[in-house]
């Protein structure tokens, strides 16, 4: 049987056999007059933006971090607090002793802002004095500009912060990522030391520092620059004892994360392809100890400003004519009945500072938790 034939057959049953020949494409007169956007909707063709944006890259886990701490309402108020603090420490000073016009003191003489708007400046006619035009927040029991002193004060704190985070971080990083990826005698030293300063009390291993070695501090470390003589040789001492009683426990959380770091698949890969051991601890290990590093150190700032407060209160850290938050507090005391506002002022000053830390802290942990759900 030839093709006609099979045709003629499939024609009686009801089938038409394909054209062989193609017929041109016929478009609907009314798609026709439509514009190119209307054409590509009635179509069903998705425009190149729209393609663009689906071949856009998901979101990596530090942007969506960050979007659910910009989410968090209490955390961003903290940062709020904390900047003004911050800005209010470095750059109020310079600023406010250029405010106001020169005084006619009757113990001084004329004294411009430069003068009486120091931390330091006393006026004895002018003691205990309410917020004015010329102390904008008045002036404490020996006539010194309480916002002057405040904004030392703040100044201190943030300082002896910065200090002993970076001790703490860097010596955390150091000693926890050496212990938990080699182990050995240096994760078993590492582990005793721990066991000894979580046993002994930091607070007091401060304090014996301070008035151990506080006298000799104001004698040799009045000399440094940047420390100078107005009563804050002690600062450098008792950062350092914060930052001693501080590191073990950045580097016990440090070594934690590594452990489970190295197991990981893309650790066993780089050792497979004969990556050094310095290249995967730089490139692959710290890299992802951000999160946890960031979050210990922010909540470690409030232990710090606490302690230094502390020892300032008990009178073993700034000295006078110095200030700190917790030497303003110590000699406002006897003032309570008095005059409050004196005490009042550094009081709320520091609880301030301390619940934004914690609250910023808080809003960290939450946002770089993997387990935390929006």
């Amino acid at each position: 049987m030839d093709t006609k034939d099979k045709n003629q057959e499939l024609t009686a049953h009801g089938f038409m056999p394909p054209d062989s020949v193609a017929s041109p494409l016929q478009l609907d007169p009314e798609l026709a007059e439509l514009s190119n956007s209307e054409l590509a909707a009635a179509l069903k063709i998705e425009p190149e933006s729209l393609k663009e944006e689906k071949k856009k890259k998901p979101p990596t886990p530090l942007q969506d971090s960050l979007r659910r701490l910009r989410r968090d309402k209490r955390a961003m108020a903290s940062v709020g607090v904390i900047l003004f603090f911050v800005l209010l420490a470095i750059f109020g000073p310079s600023i406010y002793l250029h405010i106001g016009g020169p005084y006619q003191s009757p113990l001084n003489g004329t004294v411009g802002p430069q003068v009486y708007h120091s931390y330091y400046h006393q006026e004895l006619d002018r003691q205990d004095e309410g917020p004015s035009a010329q102390y904008w927040l008045g002036t404490d029991d020996l006539g010194r500009d309480l916002l002057a002193r405040l904004m030392q004060g703040i100044l201190i704190s943030i300082s002896v912060a910065v200090l002993v985070e970076v001790v703490d971080v860097v010596l955390g990083i150091l000693v926890g990522v050496l212990a938990g990826y080699y182990g050995g005698w240096i994760d078993q030293v590492l582990a005793r030391f721990t066991d000894i300063i979580f046993a002994f009390p930091g607070l007091l291993f401060i304090i014996l520092v301070a008035g151990i070695f506080g006298e000799w501090a104001d004698t040799n470390l009045s000399n440094i620059p940047i420390i100078g003589a107005n009563g804050n040789a002690r600062l450098l001492l008792v950062s350092l004892a914060l930052a001693f009683v501080a590191w073990p426990l950045m580097a016990r959380y440090v070594r934690g994360q590594t452990l489970q770091l190295k197991e990981q698949q893309f650790i066993e890969a780089a050792r497979t392809a004969g990556t050094k051991d310095s290249r995967i601890i730089l490139r692959h290990i710290i890299p992802n100890l951000f999160s946890i590093v960031v979050v210990a150190s922010t909540l470690n700032i409030v232990g710090t400003i606490i302690g230094e407060a502390g020892i300032s209160l008990l009178g073993l850290g700034v000295q006078s004519p110095g200030s700190s938050i917790g030497l303003m507090i110590a000699q406002a005391q006897n003032l309570v009945d008095t005059h409050p506002w004196e005490i009042l002022l550094p009081s709320g000053v520091l609880a301030l500072i301390v619940l934004a830390f914690s609250f910023f802290g808080d809003g960290l942990r939450d946002a770089f938790d993997p387990r935390s759900k929006d």
